[in-house]
């Protein structure tokens, strides 16, 4: 069986496939904790169970598509969901920090993590009151 695309009228009701991508870039400039908020204040019109957080980041994720996205970004970095509390670094929803790239003791002030468009996919920690373009993902509890 060949798939081949076809010019349609664009009346005829047809069966579609729509992909709905979990990861949203925020294009506007914010502190961290104003990130933060943002996220989790987001809500889904369409679906109820949906709800909104700051992005986290393992080893084995699409890290393609994610920078692909940070390159879309109006900001040099991007926040996402990192950040440096009581002596560890953790992700804001709770999943395990499993890089092994992230400062032991970041420098004072530097407590926030970002993708940046020139790091290649590594994380690095900036001054959680700068203003920068965020990620959010939506998930289902």
């Amino acid at each position: 069986m060949t798939k081949k695309m076809a010019s349609q009228n664009c009346d005829d009701l047809l069966p579609f496939i729509c992909i709905e991508h979990s990861v949203v870039l925020v294009k506007e400039n914010k502190s961290w904790e104003e990130a933060l908020e943002h996220c989790r204040g987001l809500s889904s019109l369409t679906n109820t169970n949906v709800r909104y957080d700051f992005l986290s980041l393992q080893p084995q994720d699409e890290l393609d598509f994610i920078m692909n996205k940070v390159m879309r970004a109006e900001s040099v970095e991007v926040w996402i969901g990192l950040r440096f509390l009581a002596g560890d670094w953790l992700w804001v929803n709770g999943a395990d920090i499993l890089h092994a790239d992230l400062p032991l003791c970041p420098t004072r002030g530097r407590h926030c993590g970002v993708l940046s468009k020139t790091s290649a996919g590594s994380m690095e920690a900036r001054d959680c009151s700068e203003r920068k373009n965020f990620f959010c993902y939506s998930y289902k509890p």
